[in-house]
């Protein structure tokens, strides 16, 4: 599945080349399907996020996608059910989910981005393109989740047009952690904010950020302990770092917690109420920082 965006502005382009390499290494294991599976351009994107996120990895590309790929086996119904939903994206309307990414961004933004369909590893951005995972837990259960994370992905890309990724490596105090906390409270909120819109249009909740943003005691709940954190974090700028950094980035992005994910939606919710979508638009283009300052503002105000 090659394909490309219909909207003359836009260069969206669809490659399954990972999902395919997978699906034959899995076919029949071998040293040929193996390097044909690691030279896939989606898997090396997959990889590459891989190695950022996962900064004191050591897994060379042969031994990461043996261990990703491990976990599946092989059967025409496990085939059947990556091309059902690879069929059902593929036929689903350009302007539909291209809106409502297109909502939160800089007027002027256009999309140079391959989005590779993959398999293995959940879903990416790196640089300006995206990967999901097509045998998706959530895509299995509602074809729907496909677009919704579509959506998510793709307002990250539009992100790191003006923000590229931060180096992880390279935090040594609460500062420097706090600065990429809040880079990525605002990345992923975004990414949230952006499908929540046609999700309560079709009542596509099934993902439990949105089951816990619709629940005001356990948003509230979230938001108070990323906060707590937050000035935790604030209070000593110049300390340096003495916990593990996975600790603190299992704490907000957890599937148990997802902090940044829950508050980072909920506090461009407010601006949005205040001050209309076309602001969270700029604030993509000027970043983290003002994002908070604004958020902050309000909070402020209302005593918050």
């Amino acid at each position: 599945m090659n394909f490309a965006s219909l909207d003359k502005k836009h260069n969206i382009v669809f490659d399954d080349s990972g999902q395919e390499a997978s699906l034959k290494f899995l076919r029949k294991k071998s040293t040929r399907t193996l390097k044909e599976l690691v030279s896939a351009r989606g898997n090396k994107v997959a990889y590459a996020h891989y190695l950022w996120s996962h900064f004191d990895a050591k897994s060379s590309a042969e031994e990461f996608w043996s261990e990703q790929l491990s976990k599946l086996s092989w059967s025409t119904e496990l085939e059947q059910k990556i091309n059902d939903v690879k069929t059902y994206l593929s036929k689903q309307d350009e302007s539909k989910w291209l809106n409502e990414v297109l909502r939160y961004l800089p007027p002027e933004h256009f999309f140079k981005t391959t989005a590779y369909l993959n398999l293995g590893y959940d879903h990416i951005v790196f640089g300006e393109d995206i990967a999901l995972n097509l045998n998706s837990h959530q895509f299995n259960m509602d074809k729907r989740e496909s677009v919704y994370y579509l959506i998510h992905e793709l307002a990250h890309a539009g992100y790191v047009r003006y923000h590229p990724l931060p180096q992880l490596w390279d935090i040594k105090t609460n500062g420097e952690l706090l600065k990429v906390a809040k880079f990525l409270t605002h990345l992923e909120g975004m990414g949230v904010l952006s499908a929540l819109r046609l999700r309560i249009l079709e009542g596509g909740l099934l993902d439990n950020d949105y089951k816990t943003l619709l629940n005001s005691s356990e948003k509230s709940r979230r938001i108070n302990q990323y906060f707590m954190l937050f000035n935790k974090l604030k209070r000593d700028l110049n300390k340096k770092i003495s916990e593990p950094l996975t600790q603190f980035f299992d704490t907000m992005s957890g599937r148990k917690t997802r902090l940044w994910y829950i508050t980072g939606c909920y506090m461009a919710q407010e601006i949005e109420k205040r001050q209309g979508n076309e602001s969270l638009g700029k604030l993509v283009k000027q970043g983290s920082e003002e994002f908070f300052n604004t958020y902050l503002e309000f909070a402020d105000k209302l005593g918050n």
